[in-house]
């Protein structure tokens, strides 16, 4: 129980670490100029982070699994509803926890 108590603390300070930049990096800007040419790239930073986790394992192609499908899902759905990403992630890793927890791997 230890190891996995400190393996998803560990993953989850590890995706917070990746995201933060992306989620708090729309609050960073000030030039109007600046905000208009990268309006883009945090949908792609979150599209490029999601599909390498989803479809890439052990460097190679792999069928994603179906928990990862469903976390994937609520959170598109949670940000298109809420229009915010912090909890669109969040609830995508709730969503991701339950399914492992009823055994979606």
């Amino acid at each position: 129980m230890t190891v996995l108590l400190t393996f998803t603390l560990a993953a989850a300070v590890t995706f917070a670490l990746r995201a933060w930049m992306t989620v708090a990096g729309g609050r960073l800007v000030e030039s109007p100029r600046f905000a208009e040419l990268t309006a883009l790239v945090t949908p792609a930073v979150l599209a490029a982070m999601i599909a390498s986790a989803l479809l890439l394992g052990h460097g190679r192609a792999s069928v994603p699994a179906t928990g990862a499908v469903l976390a994937v899902l609520a959170a598109f759905w949670t940000v298109r509803r809420s229009g915010n990403v912090a909890v669109g992630l969040v609830v995508g890793l709730v969503v991701h926890a339950l399914a492992l927890g009823v055994g979606l791997s």
